[in-house]
């Protein structure tokens, strides 16, 4: 079970070390605590960690090198990495840090990483081995139930009284199925986690525990009650045939093997029968399901949802009058529900035919494997060019192309090619247009005039004329890609 960091630097073994935390958010959850001076190293690293470094090596190493150790370690999802220094840590470390909102920690005095290693994994692996219990005492005692015929409102009056909340289970138009006692004491929050009947999400169980509920005991429910009430979701509301046939084509939207034919007739015997368009909807777990699945079917839009360990996945159907209008109207639908979701939204490429949703499905988990910063929700249309040099995964072809048309700015100084190259990117953001470049970059005016200048010497042309300007904007449009993961 992970721990605060803020806890981890309070642990006796770490306090010694008058830690100082120069960036990042010290509330984010450390897994466990791993200690290295591999700059290399977080293709290693399975996302959570602390990381432990003297730091020899890493504050040597040239400021671009910095800078990627910091972006390489929040693309696989480390918590922080501190670093013993008694004196200043270097500035393009910290900078890339506070860029990225990342937990860059500063050990100001010298402690035994081994000791810290030993204690603070010792309290994650007790914590997990508690959490197993509680989650294994409250799985036996559904099961009991189930085994002696209970109901679903059964169910939910067990697991109120085990928690001391309020549970309810809703389908997934709202409508209430099951909910306890009314008198039960006044929440302060809500949790909610999907029911999943043959994967398919046909219910949402929601918690809203009270002061004296055990937050350990609430984790192991939203965990291991949800099989339990969809077996007996199954007792009380046994499965039709629309629920059979969206099984049938969620299996078949994984196969690259199935014929557009078949996608299409079995889409259609789903509730989205009829539908003239449609978008894939990929959540990746934690936070509210339901909050996304509120967002999804707000203004009367029809879904289906298939929920699993790593993702969760919507088909929206979307009308075919007007579909991009409806597309874009989703996805700010999501957006304002973006607070309540703990986790990231990814809405694919508009499908314009059944047999195109898959399309919309892959293009969508790799919005989520890219792992761009563009907020809470992603737009698959926003980062086209990062999908398509994911996609075509040709390096080679690329990085020439890049080098043939940036070549003299990518030889200049890293943090000159930087610079520049940033400026190139804000000019053509801004139509060309120098006076909103200059706004944007917060420059005076004659100092853009200068930059500009020297780009246009650096690259041996104009950047403004027009025989040049195409293939240089696919050019930067692509070095943007390709700084992405």
């Amino acid at each position: 079970m992970p721990i605060a960091l803020a806890e981890v630097l309070r642990h006796p073994s770490l306090r010694p070390a008058a830690p100082v935390l120069l960036a990042g958010d010290s509330s984010r959850p450390v897994r466990w605590v791993h200690s290295s001076e591999v700059v290399e190293l977080a293709h290693l690293l399975r996302g959570g960690e602390l990381v432990l470094t003297a730091g020899m090596v890493l504050t040597a190493a040239p400021d671009e090198r910095q800078r990627r150790y910091i972006q390489q370690l929040v693309e696989h999802g480390v918590t922080s990495v501190a670093v013993e220094a008694p004196d200043e840590l270097p500035t393009a470390l910290v900078d890339e840090a506070r860029r990225r909102d990342f937990a860059l920690v500063q050990l100001r005095r010298r402690v035994p990483f081994v000791e810290v290693a030993e204690g603070v994994n010792g309290l994650l692996i007790n914590a997990s081995v508690s959490r197993l219990r509680l989650a294994d005492s409250l799985s036996d005692e559904l099961s009991e139930q189930l085994t002696s015929g209970s109901d679903l409102h059964a169910l939910v009056n067990v697991l109120a009284a085990r928690l001391n909340a309020q549970v309810s289970v809703q389908d997934p138009a709202g409508q209430v199925l099951a909910v306890s006692p009314a008198d039960a004491p006044d929440a302060t929050a809500g949790y909610e986690a999907p029911i999943a009947v043959h994967g398919i999400v046909s219910a949402t169980l929601r918690i809203e525990p009270c002061p004296a509920t055990d937050t350990d005991l609430l984790e192991a429910a939203l965990d291991r009650a949800p099989p339990s009430f969809a077996l007996a979701l199954q007792r009380s509301h046994p499965t039709g045939p629309q629920d059979t046939a969206a099984h049938a084509y969620f299996q078949a939207l994984e196969r690259t093997d199935t014929a557009p034919q078949t996608s299409t007739e079995l889409l259609g015997a789903t509730a989205l029968g009829g539908a003239r368009a449609h978008v894939c909807v990929v959540t990746t777990p934690g936070g509210q399901f339901r909050a996304v699945d509120q967002a999804i079917r707000r203004r009367g839009r029809a879904a289906l949802s298939r929920v699993r360990a790593d993702e969760r996945i919507s088909v929206v159907a979307l009308p075919g009058d007007a579909p991009e209008e409806a597309r874009h109207q989703l996805i700010e639908d999501l957006r304002e529900h973006a607070a309540a979701v703990d986790g990231t939204v990814a809405v694919g490429p508009l499908a314009r035919e059944p047999d195109h949703v898959r399309h919309s499905l892959v293009e969508a988990r790799r919005c989520l494997l890219l792992r761009h910063e563009v907020g809470p929700v992603i737009d698959a249309n926003a980062v086209a060019v990062q999908r398509l040099v994911h996609q075509l995964d040709a390096h080679d072809v690329l990085r020439d192309f890049v080098a043939e048309q940036l070549g003299g700015l990518l030889d200049q100084r890293a943090e000159t090619s930087r610079r520049l190259l940033d400026t190139l990117v804000a000019f053509f953001d801004c139509a060309s247009n120098k006076t909103a470049t200059a706004q944007r970059l917060h420059l005076q005016r004659q100092t853009l005039y200068h930059r500009l200048d020297k780009i246009s010497e650096a690259l041996g042309h104009d950047i403004t004329d027009s025989r040049t300007a195409p293939a240089l904007q696919v050019a930067v449009r692509l070095w943007q890609a390709m700084q992405s993961p």
